[in-house]
């Protein structure tokens, strides 16, 4: 397998990982048990504090998997003035 290949791989598993322990982070800085932030996730239940760590821990994700990454699927463009 070529090299660019094998590093988009580990690019895809690292942040399969990563996504994995979301609910467990999040559990752990609010205070409350995961399968609680799972239901808040799925709309279940409802917390504030809860959806705000989790916009959080995703922002902090995406920053990592996509460099310059704005949340939106593309990069932020910036207007230069002449």
């Amino acid at each position: 397998m070529p090299r660019t290949q094998t590093n988009k791989i580990e690019v895809k598993l690292n942040f399969a990982s990563m996504i994995r322990g979301l609910y467990g982070r999040v559990a752990r800085n609010v205070n409350v048990d995961p399968s609680y932030v799972s239901r808040v996730a799925r709309g279940e239940r409802r917390s504030d504090r809860i959806q705000a760590s989790l916009e959080r821990e995703l922002k902090k994700l995406m920053a990592s998997a996509n460099g310059n990454h704005n949340g939106a699927g593309r990069k932020r463009l910036v207007a230069h003035s002449k």
